[in-house]
């Protein structure tokens, strides 16, 4: 994800900050609804009321953080990672957050506030979940939707209204307020959700009805029985707080196909005599072109000027937010066919073009303005995993739990990658194979990515290390992972040697052998392989060194 910059928090804060609590939605004299996030200096512990655009609710999940320039961080999220069964969301029992246990989170004694939260009995325990978290998973895929949660009819802004029912058919067409580049096929199919499933409308319906006026949020949750639910969150006792919901499944799309559509959504058909642009020949790229655009980054403002057209929205990808239906229903992205006309035009000599330089994009997170200048800031979400998927990958998932505790100034992420489709390899029991990629900064050491592949059917794999060079930047590094893993896809299941040369030049590629076995024993021997490898890796060492200085063998066969 490109960095994002929301300085009046840093102003407001003065150090980093982290989403303490979300105390309910307020609209302002001026028509436009704010959330009323508190924030909390991570250094201080001290305590810092905001009122934030509606439309940041799909970044603003509990202990998510802002370094001291105001930069979203998504690493080192606090809470453990939880699977559970919810027997049915749609019957919960409701609760006050005052009634929170101080052990479970120290909301401040006396000022707990009447937020609501759901509680679900369940194998693992109690589960309390705050219900605005539960609206933000279920519904604010990104802006547009969490700009139209609290306004009447807010929702047929986004497509042409649709009756909710069951259909082999569904034709879903966005208006011009939905930006294009922002839609893809999983916010297509959970619109398509709430649109036509009568339990999800009636609950979208009943946010607005049940929170407009109050201190609080509150909302119908939609019956969904028998749901896995994965989450980020507390435990105190038999309790569990969710911080984050990253995965809820059971739920089914009322449709066999969905077709879906947009204003300007067009193929472009160019007619004209051979040799002439737009015959389908493809453009090579001017010699000395890399291809990689520069990253940019983005400086979003506190909303209170609005936001101007939908058309010239900036678009980032959220991050992995899984969010998938239980049952297959095949998706198609219909465009409008334009003909253009093609003019004869002599070869031009091809120049190589100029270098970009990474830019700061100004953006806001506020509703639409008459006089505004800022283009809003929209989200996409990427295609989802749960993280009931990880198979044997449970082994690395324990040893990196205890590296976590053996660096403790590390920062650590992990999470779950599908691989790209179209070989065997790719698929596990008719479901896409993936992979789980941790990534480890650590301030003695420069940045190292571990990869692991669910092994089902794998005689034989080593656990890939990636370390990288302290300049190369988390666009550069996911771009890395990627290509790390086509690679492996290409190979037929092995490290490719090749990708591992491309990559060498900002890269050190390492494969560690027999790294964590018996996989099976990961309970037993987690601990030891976490030693093995903090030690394998250099994680402890005080010197700041380049990937050059470390050694190009392994050991191992170099087909795994």
């Amino acid at each position: 994800m490109k960095k994002m910059f929301f300085k009046w928090i840093s102003k407001l804060v003065e150090g980093s900050a982290e989403v303490f609590w979300l105390a309910g939605l307020v609209l302002n004299e001026m028509n436009e609804w704010k959330v009323r996030t508190v924030y909390r200096n991570k250094d201080t512990g001290q305590l810092f009321p905001s009122l934030d655009p509606i439309g940041m609710l799909p970044l603003l999940s509990l202990g998510t953080w802002f370094d001291r320039h105001g930069q979203l961080m998504v690493d080192d999220l606090p809470g453990e990672l939880v699977e559970t069964i919810i027997q049915d969301v749609g019957n919960p029992e409701v609760i006050t957050s005052d009634e929170l246990p101080p052990e479970l989170y120290p909301l401040p004694e006396g000022k707990a506030g009447k937020q609501r939260l759901f509680r679900y009995r369940t194998a693992k325990g109690n589960v309390l979940i705050p219900a605005v978290e539960l609206v933000r998973f279920l519904f604010l895929h990104n802006r547009a939707l969490a700009l139209a949660l609290m306004r009447p009819a807010g929702l047929e802004q986004l497509y042409a209204p649709m009756a909710p029912g069951s259909r082999d058919v569904a034709k879903l067409q966005f208006t011009r307020a939905m930006p294009q580049s922002a839609i893809g096929h999983e916010l297509a199919k959970n619109i398509a959700w709430i649109a036509l499933d009568e339990n999800a409308r009636r609950s979208w319906d009943s946010v607005l009805r049940l929170s407009q006026g109050q201190s609080y949020v509150l909302f119908e949750p939609p019956s969904i029985r028998n749901s896995v639910w994965a989450f980020r969150g507390f435990r105190f006792g038999n309790q569990w707080l969710v911080l984050e919901l990253n995965y809820i499944g059971g739920r089914t799309l009322p449709v066999r196909t969905l077709e879906y559509t947009h204003p300007q959504f067009k193929k472009v058909i160019k007619v004209g005599t051979e040799g002439s642009p737009g015959h389908g020949a493809e453009k090579s790229k001017p010699e000395g072109s890399s291809g990689k655009p520069a990253e940019n980054s983005y400086d979003v403002d506190d909303g209170e000027s609005g936001s101007s057209s939908y058309k010239g929205a900036q678009v980032l990808d959220l991050g992995n937010r899984p969010r998938s239906f239980d049952n297959h229903v095949k998706v198609v992205k219909e465009r409008k066919e334009v003909e253009r006309k093609g003019e004869k035009q002599k070869p031009a000599e091809k120049k190589a073009p100029t270098p970009k330089t990474p830019r700061v994009i100004q953006a806001t997170m506020g509703e639409r303005a008459a006089a505004a200048t800022l283009p809003p800031l929209e989200f996409k979400t990427m295609s989802p995993v749960p993280w009931a998927s990880m198979g044997d990958l449970e082994a690395l998932d324990e040893t990196v739990r205890h590296m976590r505790d053996a660096l403790p100034d590390a920062q650590f992420s992990m999470g779950l990658v599908p691989l790209k489709q179209g070989r065997v390899v790719s698929i596990v029991d008719s479901k896409p194979r993936v992979a789980m990629v941790v990534t480890i900064r650590n301030p003695r050491s420069l940045p190292v990515i571990l990869i692991d592949v669910e092994r089902s059917g794998i005689a034989a794999l080593s656990l890939m290390s990636m370390r990288f060079e302290a300049d190369v930047t988390s666009g550069q590094m996911e771009m890395a992972v990627r290509k790390m893993l086509d690679g492996w896809v290409d190979a037929s299941g092995y490290w490719s040697s090749k990708v591992e040369e491309e990559l060498a030049s900002h890269c050190h590629c390492q494969r560690l052998p027999k790294a964590i076995m018996p996989r099976e024993d990961f309970e037993k021997y987690g601990k030891a392989w976490a030693s093995r490898l903090v030690e394998k890796l250099g994680l402890m060492r005080d010197d700041e060194q380049s990937v050059d200085a470390y050694p190009t063998s392994y050991g191992g066969d170099p087909h795994d």
